[in-house]
């Protein structure tokens, strides 16, 4: 699986054309990030890229001398992606420092990526039954509601509460959830609702910071072994039989 924003033109076709050709099968596409967010706490911890160096960076670094020697050695993080040869036009990677979305990004751009990719399409970030509905008409095979963590607007519903509204629709394609996911009960709530699964990311990116990919398998042992006592306790026994009449309204 490999999942990607509607970034530059050229940088998001390059994009796209390496995770064909390196045999991924699913592309997830986001498309609620038309434009960035007010994302305060960044703006308060003074991220950005490129990054820059200020004296409260240099004043962390003195004072977590390990990390700062792994940075010595290896260097800074970076967009991996982002550092091929063929990630070299000057337009696009301009972009990317400046984190420009294409806002210009319509149903007829899905419908051309949907035409190019030959794998599994999901679209990440669907909100309202007539985009899910529209999602399906285009020939997605899945959509993934996500409202990004409220990252971008925060008056925005709940995806577990869209997913009450949208799995009631006729003629919808398979909905997955992602955001407010911390518990394994919370993955049976939102497949007794409707959904087919749920997407995990920052429980998993806790786990990956604390230990490593050994820290992400606990996580997602840990969420599993939640599931099997959620179902246990409520009768269930399998998660593919969870439905409405397991949730109290």
């Amino acid at each position: 699986m490999v999942s990607a924003y509607v970034v530059q033109r050229d940088l998001a076709q390059q994009l796209v054309g390496r995770a064909k050709e390196a045999g991924y099968r699913v592309l997830v596409l986001t498309v609620d990030v038309a434009v960035n967010g007010k994302r305060e706490r960044d703006l308060r911890n003074g991220f950005a890229i490129p990054f820059r160096q200020t004296p409260r960076s240099v004043l962390d670094a003195v004072t977590h001398p390990r990390w700062a020697l792994s940075q010595i050695r290896h260097g800074l993080p970076q967009l991996a992606n982002f550092a091929s040869p063929n990630a070299t036009d000057v337009n696009a990677q301009a972009a990317l420092m400046r984190r420009q979305m294409d806002a210009s990004f319509c149903w007829e751009d899905l419908q051309a990526l949907r035409d190019a990719w030959p794998g599994i399409l999901i679209v990440k970030g669907i909100v309202t039954p007539a985009d899910a509905s529209r999602c399906r008409e285009l020939g997605i095979d899945a959509v993934v509601l996500s409202n990004h963590g409220g990252r971008q607007i925060e008056d925005v519903p709940a995806p577990i509460d869209l997913l009450a509204e949208i799995s009631n629709q006729n003629a919808m394609p398979p909905l997955l959830v992602d955001g407010g996911i911390r518990r394994g009960a919370d993955a049976a709530k939102a497949l007794a609702l409707g959904a087919k699964a749920v997407l995990l990311g920052r429980a998993i990116l806790y786990g990956l910071a604390a230990a490593g990919e050994e820290g992400a398998s606990h996580v997602l042992e840990i969420l599993a072994a939640e599931v099997d006592t959620t179902l246990a306790l409520i009768g269930c026994p399998e998660a593919a039989r969870l439905d409405r009449q397991f949730i109290q309204s």
